[in-house]
């Protein structure tokens, strides 16, 4: 029985996601910078808070998702379940900053 272990090159994929990522956070902090600088910036009702907490949440594991990124790697053995767990982080910190926005239309 042989082990066939998939091996990839990590730098294919680390172009477009480090693009997205710049786009993601770029107009999170853009939207957050806006907000937090108005003159009446307060966070009164939960749609605030909920709106506020999903993109800093975002941020945050966009941000880590960046670092991993940009992370040489040492092997390249284990460069697919890096990336899978890179993939993992930054999706759901999409899925933080832009649910908590559709979230708080709601409430």
């Amino acid at each position: 029985m042989t082990d066939k272990t998939t091996t990839i090159d990590l730098k294919d994929y680390r172009q477009p996601m480090v693009t997205s990522l710049g786009v993601m956070l770029g107009f999170l902090v853009g939207f957050l910078g806006q907000w937090v600088t108005e003159d009446a910036f307060a966070l009164k009702s939960v749609g605030d808070y909920v709106v506020f907490s999903g993109c800093f949440v975002g941020v945050l594991l966009l941000l880590v998702a960046l670092f991993r990124m940009l992370t040489p790697m040492l092997k390249s053995t284990n460069a697919l379940r890096y990336y899978k767990s890179t993939l993992f982080i930054y999706m759901t910190g999409v899925l933080f900053a832009f649910g908590g926005l559709l979230l708080s239309a709601f409430i």
